[in-house]
């Protein structure tokens, strides 16, 4: 019963945060991007000795990217042209074993704000989509499915911006 009531919590407490993270992360941010570069950001501890890896993280992300035809760079440089694609995986573990857990898959890039007094770029989330779900430790690796939906979401939205040449 108490498993019952957490779920339901957590669910409903972050629901309204991704229904706005959908809406104001417009595809437009990535017209004129010529690349990405990976940043993975490491996992728990706890989801990781459960099998979670941030290597298998970056390896599902590179090939869905280099599938796609996204280019992606080798070394963080942020420019007009250059943007950081940042996935996090957080994870929460319950103390009756199962993991809650958040996907986030961004796009970091050079911004300004166009007020007068406020000059100069400043790096700033412009693009980002979210999942939500469950998992038990024997299986981690259904986080992957909704990395992977999430990583399609931003191939499709890359690509209608900047289609192959």
């Amino acid at each position: 019963m108490k498993r019952i009531i957490f779920i339901s919590a957590f669910v409903l407490l972050i629901l309204p945060v991704l229904a706005f993270s959908q809406t104001s992360a417009p595809k437009e941010s990535l017209r004129g991007l010529r690349g990405v570069f990976i940043n993975v950001l490491p996992v728990a501890g706890d989801a990781e000795a459960d099998g979670l890896s941030a290597s298998q993280i970056q390896k599902i992300v590179e090939s869905e990217l280099r599938k796609a035809g996204v280019p992606i760079r080798s070394e963080s440089q942020l420019s007009q042209e250059y943007a950081g694609l940042a996935i996090i995986i957080d994870t929460i573990k319950h103390p009756q074993g199962v993991y809650l857990f958040t996907i986030n898959v961004s796009v970091v890039q050079e911004v300004q704000i166009t007020r007068p007094q406020k000059q100069g770029a400043f790096p700033a989330e412009t693009y980002s989509k979210r999942a939500l779900g469950l998992t038990t430790p024997s299986r981690m690796d259904v986080i992957y499915e909704p990395l992977k939906e999430k990583l399609r979401e931003f191939i499709r939205d890359y690509l209608a911006v900047n289609p192959k040449q």
